[in-house]
């Protein structure tokens, strides 16, 4: 493998290698990446920017320098947004009426998540080509470690991924941001860094000064509970963190706070496992307020249900395991769980079993965080199949609610809902 000089620079446009200039020697284009150690980072995150709205104006020129909001229903809220739609304070998960209000010109278009995982699936495809250590975490983002790509790509790391945002730019009129550093926790920290179309390297020598004055609500898994208890304990940013040893840490945030002591200091152990074959399918939601009432903590236990089955259709996989997962107040963990003699995929029947996981540990309560998973997986025949049932009953409910898919399919996912989740 050839070697460059220590400063280097890449540009964006026309992939031109030269030693650190404002712009670039051969188009003269500003947008370039400079870092010390760009060549030897193989570690990536490439995230893709406001990925629904941006698909939708991709499908409709009209939209490009108008404020769009993907999101439907009375009672929903914003799945995503546009950059211009932010501006405006708009965000997701937000509820649609506050963002009308917030921009009474916006665009409201209704989730088409068949469209949009097709062309996840697009995007994928090219990410596969560059290396086989592919983890996807959604349809817009995943994590893909290149070492080693060289010799059969004879391209280094950064000219791969360079050279995928701008296919992806061409082909599909999406932009994507990619962060580049020794660690998967590094490389998402810096994908979400001056988004969009963002090229952001973190190296291990400049990672500490780089991530001292980053709030640590940029940490994975500091939801606003977890924020809010750090901040009583006046740690609002990385330095805070970097001032406190590991025992003190481990003994105020348990397992957690070891998790945040390597973090603070730049260091994660946590490899990309490719996941096309996947041995688990899981979904969690941490609360901004720590909930006791039994009724809201079921609404969220639906939520997940309805959200773990989707994934299980969409995959054609089911599962026979259910394992139901608590984080109380005090940051404790628990889980329990059921195996099942039947395969399961049907959002009712993950919701009746896990309720009764979740009746055996309602003692932990107030909740801060509630997570939902399926495993030991098998392939399902085609979607649609009405399974033999000793149960009539459950027969019909799951001709009930394959014919929802159905609706939803076609009209989003929000159209229609089953009355408990209200």
């Amino acid at each position: 493998m050839f070697e460059y000089d220590q400063k280097n620079s890449i540009c964006k446009e026309c992939f031109q290698i030269f030693l650190d200039q404002i712009r670039c020697p051969s188009c003269r284009s500003p947008r370039i990446v400079s870092h010390k150690e760009l060549f030897s980072l193989n570690i990536a995150h490439v995230d893709c920017d406001a990925f629904y709205a941006s698909i939708e104006k991709s499908h409709n020129p009209e939209f490009a320098n108008k404020p769009v909001i993907v999101g439907s229903g009375k009672r929903g809220i914003v799945t995503t947004c546009c950059y211009i739609a932010r501006i405006n304070g708009i965000k997701s998960a937000m509820p649609l009426y506050v963002a009308k209000k917030l921009c009474p010109n916006a665009i409201i278009i209704a989730p088409r998540m068949k469209l949009y995982k097709e062309v996840s699936n697009l995007i994928y495809s090219k990410m596969i080509k560059l290396t086989p250590i592919l983890e996807t975490v959604a349809l817009d983002e995943a994590y893909l470690n290149l070492s080693g790509t060289f010799q059969l790509h004879g391209k280094t790391s950064v000219e791969l991924l360079l050279n995928l945002a701008k296919e992806v730019e061409n082909e599909l009129n999406l932009s994507i941001s990619i962060g580049l550093s020794e660690n998967r926790f590094l490389a998402k920290l810096a994908s979400s860094i001056n988004k969009p179309r963002s090229f952001t390297v973190i190296g291990k020598e400049d990672k500490l000064d780089f991530i001292r004055d980053l709030s640590v609500n940029c940490i994975p898994g500091v939801g606003p509970s977890l924020s809010k208890k750090l901040k009583s304990d006046s740690i609002e940013k990385f330095q805070h963190l970097m001032k406190l040893n590991q025992k003190t840490l481990k003994k105020r945030y348990g397992l957690y706070g070891e998790r945040l002591w390597k973090l603070a200091k730049g260091e994660d152990n946590k490899i990309i496992a490719p996941n096309n074959i996947k041995k688990s399918i899981s979904k969690e939601i941490t609360f901004d307020v720590d909930l006791s009432e039994r009724t809201q903590i079921k609404k969220a236990l639906w939520m997940l249900s309805e959200n773990v089955s989707e994934e299980l259709k969409l995959k054609q996989m089911a599962g026979n395991r259910i394992t139901l997962k608590l984080k109380n107040y005090n940051f404790k963990l628990s889980s329990l769980s059921h195996t099942s003699s039947q395969s399961l995929k049907l959002a009712e029947d993950l919701f009746i079993i896990s309720n009764i996981l979740l009746n055996k540990k309602l003692s932990l309560s107030p909740l801060r965080l509630i997570g939902l998973s399926v495993s030991k997986l098998s392939p399902e025949q085609a979607e649609g199949r009405i399974e033999k049932s000793l149960d009539t009953i459950h027969s019909k409910k799951q001709k009930t609610e394959l014919a929802i898919d159905k609706i939803r399919s076609k009209f989003g996912k929000h159209v229609i809902n089953k009355g408990r989740i209200y």
